[in-house]
């Protein structure tokens, strides 16, 4: 067993010998997830009925480009294309939107900093985009890049990679200003990355890959955003094939938020099974609704006890 902690997360990591040694079933107080990858049909019939959940890693999120910004606020829900279009209203503005269909070096700089200091400002946040910089250095025709200005303060900022194969246009890294109000700033860049598509000809609009568990350093509230601006969430393998399921067990919520969330499989056979969502919860019949979306076939409570 592998003891590994992401931020304050504590997941132990179980192998075959470790399950054939009976170590799924024993305490484990250490921990707070319990993990196997690309599980066996035999585990995965042993330990479903005692809560574990057979997961994509990844969950990828996509929707289609609409031809304007009218089209695609026309398919919301009432109340989010009430909200959506007066965030517009409100950021459109003393705000200027600059688009590079290849990112500037100098600009792509002033972007990381802010984004160094949007991550600073998260209660667990990460420089993941660090780690592909250099990349986006080499490679800058491979990067669509969207700021948005204040005068000369560069106050938002969101990179998209190309995806040329599927027609794709994908959200890779946002950042704004945590020092300037954002009074519907996100949402306005969440909803222009979708005018930017279209203009550039792209056919699908993703909102980037989150890992599929929401409530620790990806918030809950970031999947309720993308459902609700009409993004459809699939496991990554459908789009990159290095994404093998797990079988999780999540044994305490407490460095989580309280409710979490994550999506799993109705069957061991992924290919063909349906998806099903889970509100992870110390209270024993949490509220679902909130979190019910076209993709999954239901979303059911799962209790998590006290330690």
């Amino acid at each position: 067993m592998e003891l590994t902690t992401h931020h304050d997360l504590r997941v132990a990591v179980l192998d075959d010998a470790d399950v054939a040694a009976g170590a799924a079933l024993a305490e484990h107080p250490d921990a707070d997830v319990l993990r196997i990858v690309d599980p066996t049909r035999e585990q995965y019939d042993e330990l479903t009925p005692h809560g574990f959940l057979l997961k994509p890693r990844w969950l990828f999120w996509t929707r289609p480009v609409h031809p304007t910004l009218d089209a695609y606020v026309n398919t919301l829900q009432p109340r989010m294309r009430k909200s959506t279009r007066h965030a517009v209203r409100l950021t459109e503005p003393g705000h200027r939107l600059v688009v590079e269909e290849s990112v500037d070096p100098s600009r792509l700089d002033t972007w990381f900093a802010l984004y160094e200091r949007h991550i600073a400002s998260l209660p667990r946040g990460t420089l993941y985009a660090a780690e592909d910089l250099e990349y986006f250095r080499a490679h800058p025709e491979t990067v669509v890049g969207m700021y948005l200005y204040n005068a000369d303060r560069m106050v938002a900022g969101l990179l998209c990679m190309k995806v040329p194969g599927h027609g794709m246009l994908r959200m890779t890294y946002y950042a704004c200003d945590p020092d300037y109000p954002d009074h519907g700033i996100t949402r306005y860049m969440y909803v222009q990355v979708g005018v930017v598509a279209a203009e550039l000809g792209y056919e699908v609009l993703s909102a980037g890959a989150d890992p599929n568990f929401y409530g620790h350093d990806i918030a809950t509230g970031l999947y309720l955003l993308k459902r609700r601006l009409g993004f459809r969430a699939d496991p990554l393998w459908h789009y990159e094939p290095d994404d093998p399921p797990v079988l999780e067990k999540v044994l305490s919520l407490d460095r989580c938020e309280d409710p979490s969330f994550c999506v799993a499989y109705t069957d061991f056979d992924v290919r063909r099974a349906a998806l099903t969502g889970h509100v992870l919860s110390r209270t024993p019949a949490p509220s679902t609704e909130p979190f019910d979306a076209p993709m999954l076939a239901s979303v059911v409570p799962y209790h998590v006890s006290h330690r």
